[in-house]
């Protein structure tokens, strides 16, 4: 799914929130310590010196931060849903907004319609 550019400005402007939320989930004991383990191996390789991934000629660091954002993002994604919310509530609401689908309240999807 490519992102817009809208939407890609909304996802860096809510990552401080996000991040916070995945720290709270790490410190969780009911978050999968697997999930942990390959999260914080991935930090490692993204931050690593050796640069096992390489940079992108053009941004250079600043393409390590990116890959960081989205192993967040990630990390948050697959953590189990009643978890997250449960601490969303304590971060803020709608602290993973659009990472994750919230089912309509009436459970058909409304639609944005401008009458005539």
């Amino acid at each position: 799914m490519a992102m817009s550019l809208a939407s890609a400005a909304r996802w860096a402007l809510q990552f401080p929130k996000t991040a916070l939320l995945a720290a709270r989930l790490f410190l969780d004991t009911r978050v999968p310590a697997v999930l942990k383990l390959f999260t914080l191996v991935g930090a490692l390789l993204i931050i690593s010196p050796v640069d096992l991934l390489g940079d992108i000629p053009v941004l250079g660091p600043i393409d390590d931060l990116g890959l960081l954002m989205l192993l967040v993002t990630l990390f948050v994604r697959l953590c189990p849903p009643n978890i997250v919310r449960e601490h969303e509530t304590v971060v803020g609401a709608g602290a993973a907004a659009g990472m994750r689908p919230q089912p309509s309240p009436s459970g058909t999807d409304l639609k944005n319609v401008t009458p005539r």
